[in-house]
């Protein structure tokens, strides 16, 4: 084949990139591939990506992508599907108009085959495809792709872990910058990889070394639980902070207003709240100190509550560090009383200690470095935390929301021997019932406006 895809079926964007077969010795170059999809009714748009978002008009009438999301932003609505991805490999889960969460995947996947289909030169077979996983992902969660895939039209599919395609992409780039001060792969690197999205966490670590005849040796050590937690609870946790302080300012108890009214508020202010996090963290990308983030202002709400209207959506540098300092908490070595309560897993911090400490116990040696990826790697305060923590160099994705679709379409180029066979998973290791108390403290001092949508 003249060209390899590779598509990361996000949880929350899905991103498709390509890559042509380099010249004898060169260095292989990937490119992201524009998506048609729907930006509203009736028309179509090309973005750089999908957003892993359905809108159920009817079962036979569905629409992915850019409208989809719009729907989603505009409020509760059950017809609107979201985050399917972390629902795959689960049998009994059925959404609206009895969609499955292989359906849902299947039909993201077809406005991708759709995508491809116009990048193939005239009289060329269909290309070779690799989507990518979480590294934890088990065989069902695997399968449950792999029948999604062939459900969309693809009959030639590899499947690679998606910690293994972001490191390719940061590799190769290496090579093509001639960077000086890149890390040297000729001998065994010790990776913790921390990869957060939109809507999901995935950290494990990996050996990695490349041999003298240019082939990738990658062995997975530890493998951790692929958490829920991402960029959406940043934008949502800030989102019921503001809610809670407009019902204040307008001097609105918070149980005169229906669960229902909760939820669609939170929906209609979460895309702006997405926007001041963009906004601050590109300000302190700049180098702007925090002391010296300028305050943002993004939007109003026309219509409020009851007959407020014309709202502020104002949220302030400082009330953004405060609402979302939760998920920064010295919470993580406590251990929780059960599994059962997601809350309890969304800190920054939790998963890594989790891991490192069975590396501790397994007499295995430390880390070298932290491999960071995914779109919230873009909010430098994670960054921090993890050096801090883990006292040793951070490596970055200069493209940290399109690395791992760049990586997949690289991985038909580059020769390599993944190993995942003896490495240990972690995931469903349950820790002991101890000092509760002080973690329900820690938990009961969250906002309280809509707890139903985080249970």
């Amino acid at each position: 084949m003249s060209i390899h895809i590779g598509i990361d079926l996000g949880t929350t964007n899905t991103v498709i990139a390509s890559c042509k077969a380099p010249n004898f010795g060169g260095i292989p170059f990937s490119k992201v591939r524009s998506i048609q999809q729907f930006v509203d009714p009736k028309n179509k748009g090309e973005l750089s990506y999908l957003p892993s978002v359905l809108f159920l008009d009817s079962e036979s009438n569905v629409k992915v992508g850019a409208y989809a999301l719009d729907r989603k932003s505009k409020g509760a609505d059950r017809r609107v599907l979201y985050n399917t991805k972390i629902d795959i490999g689960k049998p009994k889960t059925i959404y609206q108009y009895d969609f499955t969460p292989v359906k849902a995947a299947s039909e993201i996947l077809k406005i991708c085959h759709e995508a491809i289909r116009r990048i193939v030169p005239r009289g060329e077979d269909f290309p070779s495809v690799t989507i990518t996983v979480p590294a934890s992902f088990n065989q069902n969660q695997i399968a449950d792709t792999r029948t999604a895939a062939q459900i969309a039209g693809f009959k030639n599919v590899s499947i690679l872990e998606e910690p293994v395609a972001a490191l390719y992409k940061y590799i190769n780039d290496q090579r093509i910058s001639h960077d000086e001060t890149a890390i040297d792969f000729t001998e065994t690197k010790r990776i913790l990889v921390y990869d957060i999205g939109g809507g999901t966490c995935d950290v494990c670590v990996v050996d990695l070394k490349i041999d003298t005849d240019g082939t990738y040796d990658i062995h997975f050590i530890v493998t951790n639980r692929y958490t829920e937690f991402g960029g959406n609870d940043f934008d949502e946790q800030v989102a019921i902070s503001l809610l809670n302080k407009l019902f204040k300012r307008y001097n609105i108890p918070s149980n005169s207003i229906s669960e229902e009214i909760k939820k669609d508020l939170v929906a209609r202010v979460l895309p702006i709240c997405e926007q001041y996090k963009k906004d601050y963290s590109e300000q302190l990308n700049n180098n702007c100190p925090p002391d010296e983030v300028i305050d943002s202002f993004f939007s109003s709400m026309s219509k409020f509550v009851g007959d407020i209207e014309d709202v502020e959506l104002d949220v302030t540098y400082k009330e953004y560090v405060e609402s979302t300092k939760i998920f920064f908490d010295d919470n993580y070595r406590r251990p929780m009383r059960d599994l059962t309560d997601k809350l309890r897993e969304k800190q920054v911090l939790r998963p890594v200690w989790r891991t490192l400490k069975k590396l501790k116990e397994l007499n295995e040696r430390g880390i070298d470095c932290v491999f960071l990826t995914g779109g919230m790697s873009k909010y430098p305060p994670i960054e921090m935390a993890l050096a801090e923590f883990c006292k040793c160099p951070i490596i970055k994705s200069e493209e940290p929301m399109q690395a791992v679709a760049l990586g997949a379409a690289l991985s038909k180029f580059i020769k390599s021997k993944i190993s995942n066979d003896n490495a240990l998973d972690i995931s469903g290791e349950v820790e002991p019932d101890e000092n509760f108390s002080q973690e329900k403290k820690l938990i009961n001092e969250r906002p309280r406006l809509a707890e139903a949508i985080f249970i």
